[in-house]
C-alpha cells in the first residue's frame, strides 16, 4: 500500500508566520543593540555616533564621519536619539533571514581612540551576550 503526504497551502502560512516572528525578534534584539550602543557613546562633535552604520553581516562598507572642524554639539542626548533611530531603521532594513544576521559597524577616522578610552563596543557586547 503507498503512503503520501501532501503538504498543503496552510503548511506554507504557518512558516511564513514563523519566519516573520524569527524575523521580529532579531530586528528587536537589534534594535535594542544599536540604541544602547548610541546611548553610551561619548558625544562632542557628533561626528563618532554618526560613523556607527548597520550593515548585513559579512558585507563591507559604512558611515565615516570626521570631527575635524566640526562644532560642538549642545544637545547630546538628542544627538544620540537621532542617531539610534537612524541605526533602529538600518537593522529593520536588513532580512535577517537572508543575511544571517547583521553587523554593528563605526567607521570614524577617532573611532579607535575612542573605543580605547569608552568601550562602546566592548560594553554593548557584554550587555547582549
Amino acid at each position: 500500500m503507498a503512503k503520501q503526504i501532501t503538504i498543503n497551502q496552510s503548511f506554507y502560512k504557518k512558516m511564513e508566520q514563523l519566519e516573520n516572528q524569527v524575523k521580529e525578534k532579531v530586528w528587536t534584539k537589534g534594535e535594542e543593540v544599536v540604541s544602547y550602543a548610541a546611548s553610551i557613546s561619548p558625544v562632542q562633535t557628533g561626528a563618532f555616533v554618526e560613523s556607527f552604520s548597520v550593515v548585513p553581516r559579512g558585507s563591507g562598507g559604512g558611515r565615516s564621519r570626521t570631527s575635524d572642524n566640526k562644532p560642538f554639539v549642545a544637545d547630546k542626548a538628542g544627538k544620540k536619539q537621532e542617531e539610534a533611530a537612524r541605526l533602529r531603521a538600518e537593522v529593520r532594513a536588513i532580512d535577517p533571514l537572508e543575511s544571517n544576521g547583521f553587523t554593528l559597524r563605526n567607521r570614524a577616522p577617532h573611532a579607535n581612540d575612542v573605543e580605547a578610552r569608552h568601550a562602546v563596543f566592548l560594553r554593548t557586547k557584554d550587555r547582549f551576550r
